[in-house]
């Protein structure tokens, strides 16, 4: 079963950016398409709710340390969905005809470092909360 964050229900919807923060995720088993609420509000608790529903294939554009841990413990295989605005017709299309690419662990090293980078090493034990009330705020240092 492959998974991929999406940013709406839509079946066309673009393919999320952020892993853990995904309303969405897409579960495609090779026929059917099926979308579902992602209520999870950690990579961690994704990642498991992911296992849960039988994915072994995950389709990312971003991932932290974490959930690519138990990710790894559990034999997933990763695949790039691209820089750019990815649709979900395009994903299941790259499926059907193998152009998927399969990522190397050089590349998702990049990725989770990428990961960390812009979320202020996203190492943490859970003591801020994940939802983005401090969205719009300037973030300006004075010293």
């Amino acid at each position: 079963m492959y998974a991929f964050p999406l940013k709406t229900a839509k079946e066309n919807s673009a393919v999320a950016p952020s892993f853990c923060k995904a309303k969405y995720f897409a579960f495609y088993d090779g026929e059917n398409l099926n979308i579902k609420r992602n209520e999870n509000t950690c990579g961690r608790s994704v990642m498991q709710w992911l296992l849960e529903n039988n994915v072994k294939k995950l389709i990312i554009k971003d991932i932290g340390r974490n959930p690519y841990k138990l990710a790894q413990k559990n034999n997933f295989e990763f695949y790039y969905a691209g820089d750019n605005r990815v649709e979900t017709i395009e994903i299941l299309n790259k499926i059907k005809t193998s152009t998927l690419e399969k990522l190397s662990e050089q590349k998702l090293q990049e990725i989770i470092e990428n990961h960390n980078g812009t979320h202020h090493s996203h190492e943490h034990k859970h003591l801020h909360n994940h939802n983005n009330s401090n969205k719009n705020k300037n973030s300006f240092v004075f010293v």
